[in-house]
């Protein structure tokens, strides 16, 4: 069995549900998660209450990067690569980055690492915008080419 890029892009597809049903599972558990996190860390009990908020909030914006990126995988899989949709799927994507940065940097107030946290989604939001603009520059390319033919 040879690797190849539909291999790659079937993996991609499941990893994406399985970070679904994992963000499923850890809001729905996460009350459990902090209490075993404070725990084992010897945090202070005060912290309960903000993390478990941090946690449930980023939920939100996890949920609906996954559900758009699996959309985009599932556009490439139908051999739809360079279209508005796709530049559309990858801004949305990069706005719940920024989403859950701000949350987390909110959060970070209650404790830090919340904003090492912030750093690292805003810098992914910041690539994926990059992206989306390379793609939007080959959806026009691709637009002009085909008024040519």
């Amino acid at each position: 069995m040879k690797w190849n890029s539909d291999r790659s892009l079937q993996l991609s597809l499941w990893c994406t549900r399985l970070a679904m049903v994992l963000v499923v599972v850890s809001g729905a558990a996460s009350g459990s998660i902090v209490t075993w996190y404070l725990r084992v860390s010897g945090k202070t009990v005060e912290l309960h209450l903000p993390i478990t908020a941090a946690l449930l909030l980023c939920c939100i914006p996890a949920m609906g990067a996954l559900l758009w990126l699996h959309k985009l995988l599932s556009n490439i899989n139908d051999s739809r690569v360079f279209v508005d949709e796709n530049v559309t799927l990858l801004r949305r994507i990069s706005w719940c980055c920024f989403l859950a940065a701000g949350i987390t940097l909110v959060s970070s107030r209650f404790y830090l690492v919340f904003l090492l946290i912030s750093v690292a989604a805003a810098f992914m939001g910041l690539i994926l915008r990059v992206v989306k603009n390379v793609i939007q520059q080959a959806v026009i390319l691709r637009t002009e080419n085909e008024l040519t033919i």
